[in-house]
């Protein structure tokens, strides 16, 4: 299978720290999103992630593509086989993915359009969203090692993957020192060998 990405997307990074966790083999294309190139036949919405299966089915986003990897490599688990587990896995991962959707379109608002084109209402909603967000995962998060049960989960790397982003990108937009427990999981996630090989690149 073949997983197409750009180097600096922490939703790619998810899947790409998922696949190494579990030591998948996968051919890697990275893809420069702001220049030409092909991913439109691959995914005709031009999003990465996008994971071509060796039949040559085509799965897009992030959430979907994890599905598939764990399902078809359940060892270890990083979504829970129980109905209850894997309920508070996607639920804690939704959130964690909506604070990074909230950032990414900070980070397009303040790319493309220059100050006085900026809505500056618009921005400040976007960082309640982040904020909201991370206020509720830290204190599900509180003293425990992991976000969702005793074991490392889908719902540890879409955090720790969206915070590594903000903290390289958008330092403007995650505030550490009101969220140390997030940040506590975070570090410590970056030190795991698959968050280091898929750190994204400086600006």
């Amino acid at each position: 299978m073949k997983l197409y990405i750009s180097a600096a997307s922490p939703f790619a990074r998810k899947v790409r720290v998922l696949l190494l966790e579990k030591r998948v083999p996968f051919e890697l294309a990275v893809i420069n999103l702001w220049e030409p190139n092909d991913l439109q036949q691959v995914n005709p919405i031009g999003k990465v992630p996008a994971l071509v299966l060796d039949d040559d089915r085509v799965l897009t986003g992030s959430a979907l593509i994890a599905e598939w990897i764990d399902a078809q490599h359940p060892q270890p688990r990083f979504i829970p086989a129980d109905a209850g587990g894997r309920l508070e896995v996607r639920r804690t991962e939704a959130i964690a993915d909506g604070v990074m959707d909230a950032g990414a379109t900070i980070g397009t608002e303040l790319r493309f359009h220059d100050e006085a084109c900026r809505s500056a209402a618009f921005l400040q909603r976007l960082q309640g969203k982040i904020d909201a967000g991370l206020a509720a995962l830290e204190r599900q998060l509180g003293s425990r090692r992991y976000l969702c049960g005793e074991a490392l989960s889908l719902a540890d790397l879409a955090i720790g993957c969206h915070l590594g982003f903000m903290q390289a990108r958008m330092p403007q937009c995650f505030n550490a020192a009101a969220y140390p427990q997030l940040a506590r999981l975070a570090g410590e996630l970056a030190g795991r060998e698959s968050f280091k090989t898929t750190a994204p690149p400086p600006l």
